[in-house]
């Protein structure tokens, strides 16, 4: 908040602008930005199936190891493993076929671009091809 007793408070901040030769400007859609704001949208279904996966695989593992005294402990462990493989895959092949990468949403929205860009010389560098290699031989070669 400015002072309004301030002797500086008719003053405007001092802008310094670094010039460029040009602007690339890209316009992108209303989804193409939800779709970057929230990122890949399976995300968290792949990040349940992992989760799910694992438990399943230690389940598996005390069913294998374990001496279980209880039968009640046993199914417990047995429909943990059942229900972790079956969800987890669902969840994984649900996630494999919606997933789209944000590298082709990215793409997308700079494809735009291509193909209209103006030929214009950038400073600095020069106006004729350069030559190739053979004709770089001298007249005794």
């Amino acid at each position: 908040m400015v002072d309004p007793n301030s002797p500086y408070k008719d003053e405007k901040p001092l802008i310094r602008r670094g010039r460029v030769d040009s602007l690339d400007i890209y316009e992108v859609k209303e989804h193409e930005l939800e779709q970057l704001e929230k990122g890949i949208a399976g995300t968290l279904q792949f990040n349940f199936a992992i989760f799910l996966f694992s438990i399943a695989l230690t389940c598996i593992a005390a069913l294998a190891t374990a001496d279980f005294k209880s039968d009640i402990v046993r199914s417990t462990f047995v429909f943990t493993t059942v229900v972790g493989l079956i969800v987890g895959s669902y969840l994984m092949l649900n996630w494999w076929r919606t997933r789209t990468s944000l590298k082709e949403v990215v793409s997308v929205i700079r494809s735009r671009i291509n193909g209209q860009l103006p030929d214009v010389q950038i400073p600095g560098e020069p106006e004729t091809q350069p030559k190739d290699p053979e004709d770089n031989e001298g007249p005794n070669g």
